[in-house]
């Protein structure tokens, strides 16, 4: 099976594990701790609340499922990195792949203009610093809900009432970020909170020895572009002629692995 089909397998794993109708994972956190299988949407359990409330206090009164649900993604950050943004996440997918079609030309290089992974950080700080001043961004501005109505909604007939704040996510992540980025990441790269903190975490947890992290060979790289061509995210530069990986916005989604005809990267421990 080609690295392609692997991928997009991945991402179909990821809306059966995390969309309605299927909601895998809602529905077993759930039966482990209530015993009750039930019927749940990507609501459920939404890690963008749970990420929201990581400072003032209120992630520690909610309720078990919830707490196990980001437990078990900071788990997976911190020993695999971020694989659930690279992997299994079907709204970053989806804005990857529409924005192939769209001439190179015509999309933006962020990071050719700015350091992406200042920005990043920015957001998370004032997404997590926002509960305090008694604002809430959680379901607002969220590309994760709106793919949830285009495909359970939208494809059975239903009519939805955007609003403002939906009509806007829309023309950021499947607009300016989407078609017209390279990579077709850039929401994820600038406005999803979650994917900052699974980068956070990867950031610390990648200088242990035990932990999975992507590794670039200096000694066999040749510095032909080809990963950095190939990155989604715009992680990757060149540096004295060779290639350099940016850990805070990497999201281990593999491409440059497979690009590279040296294979001198990889993705081990």
């Amino acid at each position: 099976m080609g690295f392609q089909s692997k991928r997009i397998l991945g991402y179909i794993l990821g809306f059966i594990l995390f969309y309605a109708p299927f909601a895998l994972f809602q529905k077993i956190i759930f039966f482990a701790f209530t015993g009750k299988w039930q019927q749940l949407t990507v609501h459920s359990l939404c890690l963008r609340i749970q990420t929201e409330h990581l400072l003032d206090g209120k992630l520690l009164t909610m309720s078990l499922p919830f707490l196990a649900c980001i437990f078990i993604l900071f788990a997976v950050a911190f020993v695999c990195g971020p694989v659930f943004c690279g992997r299994l996440c079907p709204a970053g997918a989806f804005t990857e792949y529409l924005s192939k079609c769209i001439p190179a030309k015509l999309q933006i290089s962020w990071r050719t203009y700015t350091d992406i992974a200042p920005l990043r950080y920015g957001m998370l700080a004032g997404f997590v610093l926002l509960p305090f001043f008694d604002s809430l961004l959680a379901c607002a501005y969220c590309n994760f809900f709106l793919f949830d109505l285009f495909v359970n909604y939208f494809i059975f007939g239903y009519f939805i009432s955007l609003t403002s704040s939906m009509l806007l996510t829309l023309f950021l992540w499947a607009g300016l970020f989407g078609l017209f980025t390279q990579g077709g990441r850039g929401f994820c790269n600038f406005l999803c909170p979650v994917g900052a903190v699974q980068n956070l975490l990867y950031s610390f947890s990648s200088r242990l020895p035990f932990v999975y992290k992507l590794k670039i060979n200096g000694d066999k790289c040749v510095g032909c572009q080809k990963c950095s061509r190939a990155c989604p995210m715009e992680a990757i530069t060149l540096k004295e002629n060779k290639a350099v990986v940016c850990i805070h916005n990497c999201i281990l989604c593999g491409s440059c692995i497979n690009k590279c005809p040296e294979k001198a990267i990889q993705y081990e421990r």
